[in-house]
């Protein structure tokens, strides 16, 4: 019994120990930021947008690490919930309902892909590369045909807030404060979201079925023996992950003032970058410090990107070529840098 104790407390001991270094590394990478983008004169409103993006982060990670599935379902899911969200919130809607609709149909997206792998014995990769060639279509559709569904003068979740939150801002800090009021209103607004999204699927994660659902990308045999559905898991899994990249979505629609058939492009290799930034840099150990991870790679990715136009003073013509850098940069310090250590063990011996 006390022997059992003491393993008890060793584990805990661990946990904290390890919790209190993820924190310690978040803090120095925070501090790192933080002087980049004053030292480079970068907007507040880069943090905004990374964290508007964060959940298609976690949707990657979601995918790949957690369900071990090869999925680029989430170029798909993310127009459509954008869509989905502008076209309700055009209609009359709450932003809330907005949002709840655009996880719906992000959820939905997931699922298709999901369907034509398990019935059609599909592969994941090539399965979901039907899917999002058809979600092209329906974003389309959902939007009346139209490319672009605009949210001027609508209510959204930022507007709502901003005149009270300026004044309030102007009042207490001065009059300087009013250009960054609606940056500073969007990190309070989505970075509350994420939050709480985050809590959400944390707890799911640990509950039985989030269990299974992990336990379905280590070891799917496994699984199987156990009686489990193992396709039942897959598509919860694709399910929950492609409905975060619609709320994603949602909220970048609301960022931005409109929905665009073509806001997904690329977003997968953008997700992956996250996904290695966060992991590179913060090292996580448990699931709940790879969900953090996964939102901060997003919020440096997008960090990275606004300072290199800052510093080099490009025009957004090259908006896409300076994120390839970015990505470029992520996916391949690591491989890099191991190859540095191989030489340096080699000469060292």
């Amino acid at each position: 019994m006390a022997a059992a104790t003491s393993s008890v407390d060793s584990q805990t001991g661990s946990g904290l120990s390890s919790n209190l270094r993820f924190l310690l590394r978040g803090l120095i990478v925070a501090a790192v930021v933080a002087f980049i983008m004053s030292l480079g004169n970068v907007n507040i409103g880069a943090i905004g947008q990374g964290l508007a993006y964060g959940l298609a982060g976690v949707t990657v990670y979601l995918t790949f690490r957690v369900l071990g599935f090869v999925d680029l379902t989430v170029d798909g899911a993310f127009p459509i919930g954008a869509a989905t969200c502008a076209v309700l919130i055009v209609g009359g809607q709450s932003p809330e309902v907005a949002i709840l609709a655009a996880f719906v149909t992000g959820a939905l997206t997931g699922l298709a892909t999901a369907l034509i792998d398990i019935i059609f014995k599909i592969e994941g990769l090539l399965a979901s590369i039907i899917v999002i060639t058809g979600a092209y279509t329906v974003t389309l559709h959902i939007m009346g045909g139209k490319s672009n569904v605009p949210l001027l003068g609508e209510e959204t979740l930022i507007s709502r807030y901003s005149r009270d939150f300026r004044s309030w801002l102007v009042e207490q800090f001065g009059d300087q404060m009013r250009r960054q009021s609606t940056n500073l209103l969007e990190i309070i607004l989505f970075g509350a979201i994420v939050i709480f999204v985050l809590v959400i699927l944390y707890w799911f994660l640990r509950s039985e079925i989030g269990l299974a659902i992990r336990a379905t990308g280590k070891n799917p045999q496994m699984v199987r023996a156990t009686g489990l559905n193992h396709n039942l898991m897959i598509a919860l899994g694709l399910m929950a992950a492609n409905g975060l990249a619609g709320v994603s979505g949602a909220l970048v629609a609301q960022q931005f003032g409109f929905a665009d058939v073509s806001l997904g492009f690329g977003l997968i290799v953008r997700g992956l970058a996250a996904v290695i930034i966060g992991e590179v840099l913060l090292r996580p150990r448990s699931v709940g410090q790879f969900l953090v991870a996964a939102t901060a790679g997003m919020l440096i990715f997008d960090i990275s990107r606004a300072w290199i136009f800052s510093a080099l003073d490009l025009p957004t013509t090259d908006i896409q070529f300076v994120s390839a850098l970015v990505v470029l940069t992520a996916l391949g310090a690591p491989t890099l840098y191991g190859r540095w250590k191989s030489y340096q063990q080699r000469h060292s011996n």
